[in-house]
């Protein structure tokens, strides 16, 4: 099945500031965390955030225990923040800043005497924010009919939720202008909002069925699989995947997909990487490339098969023309067992947070382990047999660092101190330790292996390996920065931010570039590095296409990278006059 997703899709702005506000006040409070009001329409995401220490929403300020309390995107009226305040509660407040702006707009036209007109749902928790600063000459509507029916004279104020329908909006406006032809009209809707029913429209047009991915009391949710339906095209409206009738989907070859502002990602992706699995009705040997596809990805297979091509690319580039089989097979079984050691590793499990490549490890947990067992076990024994005792040696120190990462080593009474029990606790570790293991098992092991030969030439075939697969995993973790952040992963991405480290890798993409240009103008590695500079080309590449791609689509891209590399080199150690 062909699914088109819309580039709108997933948190908005007001949602992932709150969520951030959320997270960092329970880290720095000394008490107890709530939220007033469900921070997010979305189940999943609020157990990450009990999880986290912020608890269960107040449904009122007399509820509220001595704590600190996070005020939601949608804000409160102004007399449930007064009360909060005189309970001698901490108060943080993460309104959304367009929400903040309507009621700033609202309170100043209130202040001029002029009547406040508000076009929303009437029981939405922003609508009563609102509705609190207009005053006494205050009124809400939700249709033109309704706003036709308005009594009012003198000045008014328009102002709409900044989630409401644009169409709607507009002619709920037009609507009282015939009646109260002065009436101001405020542009409160939000532009992501408006973005995203924009898009889900034109996307409609395009597919033959719509998928809307969001809370069933996310009004905005709700709004966009209205706007799908009236579009004429059958619209799917789901929490998750789980509730995806694959029988009713499967008549559809293109379906669209999109998502509500309160929708974590990883949500969005299980939901994209479930309507991927449906068999449409599309040709036999489409159906079963993808799944090929599928299984290699989740299986990690993918992966250790382009780890082979890296290695190859290693050897070609620091001058060892024919590298042994012996030393190729021990990067590809050094990275399944080790990756799969560490994804199933205890509390690594996400429950109903979990990717699909997680998820996909948690159900074959066993079958993995024994494989991951047979080919650590099959490399160390092939080294063993080649008497290759240095590169033996340093693959037993490469697997014990990988076993190490997610084995408590700090005793009891220093974790609290330290607040790490693991090396997985450090921040931004992960994708530290994978370019160093990498590193070791693609370019150090065969270059000892083969005779340490040329020095420079290995300096340059390492750091290659160690910046490509850097960036390449930081590539993944930028995808899966909201699923990290609610589980507590540290990345880089979350340390630094999505921007910063969107800069940060397109920086390294170029130093990877300049570096392999130079190594191989000065002679210190092969002319091959004048081809590789295309695989920071394909970091950039990724950069601008991956961030809505499935997980298959992402892998495919990300790992794709490195077998560029070995393709390359191959095509390079083919050519007569190298």
């Amino acid at each position: 099945m062909e699914v088109k997703v819309a580039r709108t899709a997933g948190f908005c702005m007001g949602v992932r500031r709150a969520l951030e506000k959320a997270l960092a006040t329970a880290e720095q409070a000394k008490g107890p965390v709530y939220t007033y009001g469900p921070l997010i329409h979305n189940r999943q995401a609020v157990e990450a955030l009990e999880a986290h220490g912020v608890r269960d929403f107040l449904a009122s300020p007399e509820a509220a225990p001595p704590a600190t309390v996070v005020i939601r995107a949608h804000g409160v009226p102004t007399e449930v923040n007064g009360a909060l305040k005189a309970r001698g509660l901490a108060v943080v407040d993460a309104t959304c800043p367009h929400v903040v702006a309507s009621q700033r707009r609202i309170e100043q036209a209130a202040a001029l005497g002029h009547a406040i007109v508000i076009a929303g749902d009437k029981d939405h928790a922003e609508v009563e924010g609102l509705r609190s600063r207009a005053g006494a000459r205050c009124v809400v509507v939700s249709t033109p009919d309704e706003a036709r029916a308005v009594e009012l004279d003198g000045p008014a104020c328009l102002v709409a939720q900044t989630t409401f329908s644009e169409e709607t909006y507009a002619a709920i406006a037009d609507a009282l202008r015939q009646r109260l032809p002065g009436i101001e009209v405020v542009q409160s809707i939000c532009r992501s909002t408006s973005r995203r029913q924009r898009e889900a429209l034109r996307l409609a047009r395009e597919v033959d069925a719509m998928v809307v991915v969001g809370g069933r009391h996310s009004a905005n949710s709700r709004r966009l699989a209205e706007l799908c339906r009236l579009s004429g095209k059958p619209t799917f409206h789901v929490e998750t995947a789980a509730e995806l009738d694959p029988q009713a989907l499967a008549r559809f070859r293109v379906v669209g997909l999109t998502a509500g502002a309160s929708t974590p990602n990883w949500v969005t992706r299980s939901v994209l990487q479930a309507l991927e699995d449906i068999s449409a009705p599309e040709p036999k040997a489409q159906w079963l490339w993808w799944r090929v596809a599928a299984l290699l990805t989740r299986s990690n297979l993918y992966s250790a098969l382009a780890t082979v091509a890296l290695a190859y690319a290693c050897c070609q580039l620091m001058g060892v023309a024919d590298p042994s089989p012996v030393f190729l097979l021990a990067a590809f079984c050094y990275v399944f067992a080790v990756t799969t050691l560490n994804r199933l590793a205890p509390g690594d499990g996400a429950g109903e947070l979990a990717t699909p490549r997680v998820a996909f490890y948690q159900r074959h947990a066993a079958a993995l382990l024994a494989v991951s067992a047979l080919f650590a076990g099959g490399s160390i024994a092939s080294l063993a047999l080649a008497r290759a005792r240095t590169p033996l040696i340093l693959l037993l120190v490469a697997y014990a660092m990988g076993v190490a990462y997610s084995v408590p080593l700090v005793p009891q009474r220093w974790r609290r101190r330290l607040r790490i029990s693991q090396l997985k606790d450090i921040p931004a570790s992960k994708d530290v330790f994978i370019a160093i293991g990498w590193a070791v098992v693609c370019a150090l092991i065969p270059w000892v292996g083969h005779g340490c030969g040329r020095p420079l030439g290995f300096a340059a075939a390492a750091a290659f390996a160690l910046l490509l697969t850097f960036v390449k995993a930081n590539l993944v973790d930028l995808r899966d920065m909201q699923e990290d952040r609610l589980l507590g992963r540290e990345t880089l991405p979350i340390v630094l931010g999505a921007r910063r480290t969107r800069v940060l890798m397109v920086g390294l993409a170029f130093v990877l570039a300049a570096a392999l240009a130079a190594a191989a103008a000065s002679g210190w590695a092969t002319p091959l590095g004048w081809l590789l500079v295309a695989c920071p080309l394909g970091i950039l590449a990724h950069l601008a296409w991956a961030a809505h791609a499935s997980d298959v689509a992402c892998t495919l891209l990300a790992d794709g990278i490195l077998l560029l590399a070995g393709a390359l080199a191959l095509a390079w150690q083919a050519l007569p006059l190298r």
